[in-house]
């Protein structure tokens, strides 16, 4: 002869509320502030604004870019040429937006010549440059130093200029 199963609402018979908690929490809608969208515009306010920031006036937030290690983005440079995600010109690949990466950090080696378009760390700066790449990206307090071809700093020669004094 088979066991009967025991069904979970009779299991849960003799305890005050079977399972649901508190007493108060199965009152209807009111117990989780009213049904669909109510209270939007009072109670669930900033529920809705993340929804619907415009409808809302509220700020949009952009999507949010991730960081890459320099030595990572070295080794996917054909991968994102190939996705459309950054461009190859000889033998310089060009990393901007389209790419979805926020900064590159100085994390790794470079082995290929890379002209970045968007935001890096002072390290992956030094990087890129030293392995014969190039950094256009406007950021604060970051000059980038460029030499003019057939001009050393020995073949140079300043003249001492003296002035009188009176």
């Amino acid at each position: 002869m088979t066991d009967r199963v025991k069904r979970k609402k009779n299991k849960k018979r003799g305890q005050r509320t079977m399972g649901a908690g508190n007493t108060k929490n199965r009152r209807g809608a009111g117990g989780r502030g009213g049904r669909g969208k109510a209270g939007t515009n009072k109670h669930r306010f900033h529920t809705a604004g993340r929804l619907k920031p415009r409808l809302y006036r509220m700020k949009i937030v952009a999507p949010k870019m991730d960081a890459i290690a320099l030595g990572k983005l070295d080794l996917i440079l054909d991968d994102l040429v190939a996705k459309g995600k950054a461009t190859k010109e000889g033998e310089k690949y060009i990393i901007t937006k389209k790419s979805e990466f926020g900064k590159v950090l100085s994390q790794g080696e470079v082995t290929h010549k890379i002209v970045l378009k968007i935001n890096a760390s002072k390290g992956a700066i030094a990087k890129i440059i030293k392995a014969g790449g190039k950094f256009d990206f406007a950021k604060k307090d970051f000059v980038q130093e460029e030499k003019l071809e057939g001009e050393d700093d020995e073949d140079l020669e300043f003249e001492s200029v003296e002035e009188d004094k009176e």
